[in-house]
């Protein structure tokens, strides 16, 4: 008897298990996912894309900066001008473009699930500790290993790499919009409460108002988490400036074309990172001048 080697009665795998399961799963939900992904893709990622590729570019990034300056302020709106027309400068308008429709789509769906739970969570403590070790996992995973599940139901597209952005961007979100609903004083939930507001006029109009720096914080942390799916989430259909860093370094004759899609990855969440920490700049210097 061999004493190195490991004995076969004590092996024991889970890919049988989870291929069935996969296997079910497909079978079962795939009209639903399939039906879904068009109705985004259709209705969604590709107006929204057509118009940022159809328009000229000097129009999008007026547009850019005229929402960056009435959201953010003037210097964002520096910002925003300056990043998009490096990116002009670069050769890579186009890929950009798409890059920005999946990125923008990616983080408001997003958003609307991380709230959704968050808000849920920071309402019942059970599903509070029964989603806590699921949301550690879901940060602790590599992050191809989100392009697994979604490649099972949605196949090689776009809404496959938004979908597989969504599972690796939401546990941050989550967790942000629990702490920011849960950290509303007590007394003023119990003021607007003895006032006679109701569960949902209490989350609207008072818990997710004087939350809003952690939501804030939040659409920020999920923009800058879709964005750094961009390069994996080529791998599944995404394409763009994802697909030109993948070509950059498979082809060594490509390695400036990668650089130079990288440079526009970064100016892309330059320019959407100071939108969205410049609006809640703004808002409390409103607040303190109004104070």
């Amino acid at each position: 008897m061999d004493a190195t080697s490991f004995p076969d009665a004590f092996a024991f795998s889970f890919r049988g298990p989870v291929n069935e399961f996969s296997d079910w799963l497909t079978g079962t939900f795939q009209g639903i996912t399939l039906a879904t992904k068009n109705v985004v893709t259709f209705g969604v990622i590709n107006p929204l894309e057509g118009f940022l590729l159809s328009a000229p570019w000097w129009l999008v990034i007026a547009i850019v900066a005229l929402i960056a300056a009435t959201v953010s302020g003037r210097r964002p709106a520096i910002v925003a001008t300056i990043c998009l027309g490096l990116i002009v400068l670069l050769g890579l308008w186009e890929h950009s473009m798409e890059t920005l429709t999946t990125v923008l789509v990616g983080t408001l769906l997003t958003l609307i699930v991380g709230v959704a739970i968050g808000v849920q969570t920071a309402r019942h403590d059970r599903l509070r500790a029964v989603l806590r070790p699921i949301l550690d996992a879901a940060q602790t995973l590599p992050a191809f290993v989100y392009l697994i599940p979604a490649l099972a139901l949605f196949s090689p597209t776009r809404f496959t790499a938004i979908v597989a952005a969504i599972i690796y961007a939401a546990p941050p979100v989550i967790r942000l919009v629990e702490v920011g609903i849960r950290t509303v004083p007590a007394t003023v939930i119990e003021a607007a409460t003895a006032s006679g507001a109701t569960r949902r006029q209490l989350l609207w109009k008072v818990q997710l108002p004087m939350s809003r720096y952690a939501l804030l914080l939040a659409a920020n942390q999920g923009i800058v988490m879709v964005l750094s799916m961009v390069v994996i989430g080529a791998l599944v259909g995404a394409g763009a400036l994802g697909f030109d860093v993948i070509t950059g370094f498979a082809q060594g004759t490509d390695f400036g074309m990668g650089l130079a899609a990288g440079a526009a990855i970064v100016l892309l969440g330059i320019m959407l990172d100071r939108i969205t920490q410049g609006a809640g700049t703004r808002r409390r210097t409103t607040v303190a001048k109004a104070g």
